[in-house]
């Protein structure tokens, strides 16, 4: 029991935690050419060099690393003229083209997953692939941006404020000639 500021005595009925262990599957994606900094590359080694398995493990799941992503660098012979303005198409494409498939089989393997990453981008990816897994998903984004930009209204041209847009049916239409439908969820 304890007292609130009113010196009304209220009771904590809520039961103790029941321990649940779950199956969680790691994924390293150290993309950085979503945005022009370096080292965010280097976040998913740097993370699992300084403990985060170990933490991770006492919180009663079953960890399984499946090391970093490997994608081809060049997936488009040519960048479509109108994705000009966007730094990296290329390399964003080939990456979350990797990507989307992949958390589909972790989650087939797993309870959740959890993404080590790398800059913004890698959200169309993993958003795209978990969608691709269970399509009634809801999804909270949580930035200090809403990472809606589109290619026709980024003023610096990185893809890491974009990957909203990319995963919104309303604002499929924008990025038509990006081909999404080959690769992620149909709308």
């Amino acid at each position: 029991m304890f007292k609130n500021s009113a010196n009304t005595v209220m009771r904590n009925y809520a039961k103790p935690p029941i321990k649940v262990s779950k199956k969680l599957g790691i994924l390293g994606v150290p993309f950085a050419k979503g945005q022009g900094k370096t080292g965010v590359d280097l976040a998913p080694d740097f993370l699992r060099e300084n403990g985060l398995l170990t933490m991770l493990s006492k919180c009663n799941v079953s960890i399984s690393d499946y090391g970093n992503l490997k994608y081809g660098t060049h997936v488009t012979s040519e960048v479509n003229s109108l994705y000009k303005r966007i730094k990296n198409y290329s390399e964003f494409m080939a990456c979350n083209k990797a990507l989307i498939p992949r958390i589909s089989e972790i989650l087939n393997e797993n309870d959740m997953f959890l993404i080590l990453g790398g800059d913004h981008s890698i959200g169309f990816g993993s958003v795209a692939g978990h969608l691709m897994h269970t399509p009634n998903l809801s999804l909270v984004w949580v930035d200090a941006h809403a990472d809606l930009n589109l290619h026709s209204t980024s003023y610096s041209g990185n893809i890491h404020g974009m990957p909203v847009s990319l995963l919104l049916k309303e604002l499929r239409k924008y990025w038509l000639q990006a081909d999404l439908y080959q690769f992620a969820p149909k709308w």
